[in-house]
């Protein structure tokens, strides 16, 4: 509706522990508290909420994570032009920005690039392997993005 956002919250918890067995009533009000304290909109102002709970939504590295990846990697290889990102779609814990990263080149994958989506990993701090972008690659990438969000009208307003 015009003059309407809709915002997501992630709250990570295991499936069946405390957070998660929460009432969906609760889980909302949480969630609106905390928008309310973070200051991104008053608790009031809140039209509608939806709690939808993800099992197993993030990897987990045990003894035989890189060999399981592994096989999944090798299958997935044989699927011409599909593109996987971001943290479900490629098993692997990444920050948010990484995850964007890597859907952002996936389109232009799409449109005839060939970048290596696996290699996105800018943070030398994370658990799995990987390389990062080379200087020139991101800064290609930063030209092509606005600095400022803009806003888009369509004909009907």
């Amino acid at each position: 509706a015009p003059g309407t956002t809709c915002l997501g919250l992630e709250y990570f918890c295991f499936q069946g522990d405390e957070l998660w067995c929460r009432s969906d009533r609760d889980l909302l009000d949480l969630a609106g508290r905390e928008i309310a304290a973070l200051g991104l909109a008053d608790a009031r102002s809140i039209v509608d909420g939806v709690v939808v709970r993800a099992p197993k939504a993030y990897p987990i590295y045990d003894d035989s994570y890189q060999r399981g990846l592994a096989a999944v990697k090798r299958f997935l290889e044989t699927v011409p032009n599909l593109q996987l990102v971001g943290r479900n779609g490629m098993h692997r814990y990444n920050n948010q920005d990484h995850s964007m990263l890597t859907a952002i080149l996936a389109a232009r994958n799409i449109m005839g690039a060939h970048h290596d989506l696996w290699r996105v990993n800018l943070d030398p701090d994370y658990h799995e392997d990987g390389e990062a972008l080379n200087d020139a690659d991101l800064r290609a990438l930063i030209e092509t993005q606005s600095r400022v969000p803009e806003r888009k009208v369509t004909p009907t307003g």
